[in-house]
């Protein structure tokens, strides 16, 4: 019922940033719960759908950082359920990390995420 009513306010005020968010964090969750429950094809599909609401909104702004940390934690979530393809998602998600981190704008909270892709990438080569 939360995910329906999200979509209705995301797509009656597509303009505002905040209902859309809130849309791929319903999204997300429900990609965690059928990846919980070994459905994987449903997951991959509900974070494709926040995926794709994240990357309008750090492309609308860019300077916000919190949106390219979204970003990134669509990307990981890609990544673990798209198989051998999914890698380059997880390498574009460290790559967004470490560019904050490198320009000052990662939040120091944020910054154990780079080290856990680190170690998520080195488990998908061994």
């Amino acid at each position: 019922q939360s995910l329906q009513i999200r979509e209705r306010l995301a797509t009656a005020e597509p303009d505002r940033a905040d209902f859309q968010r809130d849309l791929s964090v319903s999204y997300d969750r429900m990609g965690d719960i059928y990846r919980a429950l070994g459905e994987g094809e449903k997951a991959r599909q509900a974070f494709l759908q926040s995926l794709q609401i994240r990357e309008r909104l750090a492309t609308a702004e860019p300077d916000r950082a919190d949106y390219r940390i979204d970003l990134s934690l669509s990307l990981i979530r890609v990544g673990l359920v798209s198989g051998a393809e999914g890698r380059r998602a997880i390498e574009m998600a460290r790559e967004i990390l470490v560019e904050l981190d490198l320009a000052g704008r990662l939040p120091l909270s944020d910054k154990p995420k780079i080290e856990a892709i680190e170690s998520i990438l080195s488990q998908l080569e061994g």
